[in-house]
């Protein structure tokens, strides 16, 4: 990771405030990639991140260096690697028992009322089709039919939204160069 802040730059200041400047890295400086990279089917992979997966070990396995995890962070726009990148089983667990107090508690809770408007399904050539609900208030939750309802508790709630977090895009190996020459003009020269 040290390398990734190679071409950031470098600011003047006085840590002490007794007229002693150092020569300190602007680490606060920010970047979105203005390349069609993103967008370019061609130019990505999709990956779903696995519990046992972090941005390095991916980086690692796609790219032969753990020090480029920054690219499958910056590629994806993930700014918090710690709320933004999906949480592996445990982590996930922990963060419940500390926000609900228990696992059992999370589950006791219902967190959204749903009413289901198509069932999931598979079609004669394999595709699948995920199940369609939408959210409704409690109220109308208890008119609808229980065939067409469901309730999802905290727990579920809290996979779902972590789940979510798991399909990436992970830049082909061939554009990294095209990557490293923009995010470097873009950090030396502001461009």
């Amino acid at each position: 990771m040290s390398k990734y802040f190679r071409y950031f730059p470098t600011t003047q200041h006085d840590l002490t405030n007794i007229g002693q400047q150092v020569t300190l890295t602007n680490i606060l400086r920010r970047f979105k990639f203005r390349s069609v990279l993103q967008s370019r089917v061609d130019s990505f992979y999709t990956y779903t991140v696995q519990s046992q997966d972090r941005p390095d070990t991916i980086a690692e396995k796609y790219y032969g260096r753990a020090d480029y995890a920054w690219i499958i962070l910056h590629f994806n726009n993930i700014m918090d690697p710690l709320f933004d990148f999906p949480l592996n089983d445990q982590a996930l667990d922990d963060m419940v028992r500390k926000k609900y107090g228990s696992i059992a508690a999370a589950k006791a809770s219902v967190k959204e009322y749903r009413q289901i408007l198509q069932e999931a399904q598979t079609l004669y050539d394999g595709t699948h089709i995920p199940k369609k609900t939408v959210v409704v208030d409690e109220t109308t939750y208890n008119t609808l039919d229980p065939l067409k309802r469901e309730t999802l508790d905290t727990y579920e709630w809290e996979v779902e939204q972590n789940d979510k977090k798991r399909d990436i895009k992970i830049l082909d190996k061939k554009y990294l160069s095209i990557l490293r020459d923009e995010i470097e003009d873009i950090l030396r020269n502001g461009n």
